[in-house]
């Protein structure tokens, strides 16, 4: 206010020096601190200034008219103190009404942005409440929402009955209270409905140790309107949100259902193809040799014998694919446990792919006097054929691929390593997942993707544990540990055999 009284008293100076007197066109510039006051301070500000400025004028006005009378330079200078006063006026409750208008909007934006997002019910009518009581200029406020049927409440307890709060609520027009008789000065009171397609959906309430006026309470009412249509809107897009979360998981539950049922029936050929090839491949090349060389009778025998066990365990492996067909299912399969003795399982798993593999060199190594476990003998071969023949197809022709067993506390480790290209290590967790294929080694040899999920399902079954140890470019170590009975292990060199 000080620049606008330094402003006036310089257009004072510059009219008493000008020869014009209180005609002197100066007189206009008097507008420029008179406006600025009243953008600045409001109707008042202008008022103050108007006047201050006809107080100054008045040394060089009066004077004129008394020597004068009404001259038309003395009128123009009364007309130009008129103006000044009406602009100061003006200027000043337009500024308020802009003022007014621009925190209206920006009641408004907020509004919306604080009823914009996720948040429950309570927690965005705390939200709203915090950000309208910095905004409203009142000594309390308080919202209250619909939420099925009970009332969410920000800035209070409850709705007492026969409230202010609970009166608008059941009649959704808005109420005044001059005085709420809480406090030895009047408390005015006033309270609107958020209304929301014509229906009152809650209340916005607000007390004030003061006059609230009609055109605040008018704005109130405004407010109440939009924030009723916020709150409607963030409910039915909350609404829809979760619609759609239910929608899309039950067409994604659908997609799995329909997933696993191609998945059952691919699963079906392709463990058929996968767990069947190997005892085909042996009937199928025994029986040739058998039509097409003339052998010695014990050499006829001895291969006749191999069929007939390859045969026999063809027909325990279409059991087992109903066995599987319960692992998947979370059961565990059928099992007929019976003491095994580890070193000649693996000689004779052995055995049988050095009868019908030349590529690779496959060697044994077993310790002495391991103990015996309790297994079921076909799922411990089928747990064998499945890493060897993966050894064998994932490693280079002419490397070799060992095959050994040792003890350890109370169990035994088989162990079957080759000297393949190996697998990533950011995959390796994921080789016993059924139908999983490393990409790496996807078009190296043909297979399911299966033999391993198979082998940790069996082992598992037995209560033991598997692990897979790779480094790329070295090879491929699995380790099968099978529980086993008793018995003290002597630590004694083991013997190898090579074939």
């Amino acid at each position: 206010m000080s620049l606008v009284a330094a402003a006036l008293v310089a257009v004072t100076a510059l009219i008493a020096l000008d020869e014009s007197g209180p005609a002197s066109l100066i007189r206009h510039a008097y507008l420029v601190p008179v406006v600025a006051a009243a953008l600045r301070f409001g109707a008042v500000g202008g008022g103050l200034a108007a006047a201050t400025a006809a107080l100054l004028s008045a040394p060089l006005l009066l004077p004129e008219i008394e020597r004068s009378g009404l001259t038309d330079e003395a009128v123009e200078g009364l007309v130009t103190f008129a103006v000044l006063g009406l602009v100061g006026v003006l200027s000043g409750a337009l500024r308020g009404r802009a003022g007014r208008h621009r925190r209206r909007y920006e009641i408004l934006v907020t509004i919306q942005r604080t009823l914009a997002g996720e948040a429950p019910l309570d927690q965005a009518l705390a939200r709203l409440r915090a950000a309208l009581a910095d905004r409203l200029r009142v000594d309390e406020i308080a919202l209250v929402a619909r939420d099925g049927e009970r009332l969410a409440v920000a800035g209070g307890e409850c709705v007492a009955a026969r409230s202010l709060v609970a009166r608008v609520l059941d009649t959704g027009e808005p109420a005044f209270v001059s005085d709420t008789g809480h406090d030895a000065r009047p408390r005015r009171a006033f309270a609107t409905p958020l209304i929301s397609g014509g229906y009152p959906v809650g209340v916005l309430a607000v007390e004030r140790n003061g006059e609230i006026s009609v055109g605040e309470r008018a704005a109130l009412e405004t407010i109440g309107a939009h924030v009723g249509v916020a709150l409607e809107n963030a409910r039915l897009a909350s609404r829809q949100r979760r619609f759609a979360a239910e929608l899309e998981e039950r067409v994604a539950a659908v997609r799995r259902e329909l997933e696993e049922l191609d998945r059952a029936k691919s699963a079906f050929v392709a463990i058929a193809s996968h767990e069947l090839r190997t005892p085909l491949t042996a009937l199928q090349g025994f029986s040739e040799i058998l039509a097409l060389r003339r052998l010695p009778p014990e050499e006829v025998t001895r291969l006749a014998e191999v069929m007939r066990r390859e045969a026999r365990r063809l027909a325990r492996i279409v059991s087992d694919l109903l066995d599987l067909s319960r692992i998947e299912r979370g059961l565990e399969p059928a099992l007929c446990r019976v003491p095994v003795k580890i070193e000649p399982t693996i000689e004779a798993t052995v055995d049988l792919f050095r009868q019908w593999t030349a590529t690779h060199l496959i060697t044994t190594e077993c310790e002495p006097s391991l103990p015996v476990v309790d297994a079921d003998p076909d799922a411990l071969e089928r747990v064998l054929t499945n890493l060897i023949s993966n050894a064998i197809k994932y490693s280079p022709a002419g490397s070799a691929v060992r095959v050994g067993a040792r003890a350890l506390a109370g169990a035994v480790a088989i162990e079957v390593a080759d000297a393949g290209r190996g697998i990533p290590a950011e995959v390796v967790h994921r080789v016993f997942e059924p139908y999983y294929r490393v990409p790496d080694a996807a078009g190296a040899a043909h297979g399911t993707g299966i033999g391993l999920a198979v082998v940790k399902a069996l082992v598992e079954a037995h209560g033991g544990t598997v692990r897979v140890d790779s480094a790329p470019t070295i090879g491929t170590r699995v380790t099968v540990v099978l529980p086993a009975p008793s018995g003290p292990f002597l630590d004694t060199p083991r013997r190898s055999r090579v074939g």
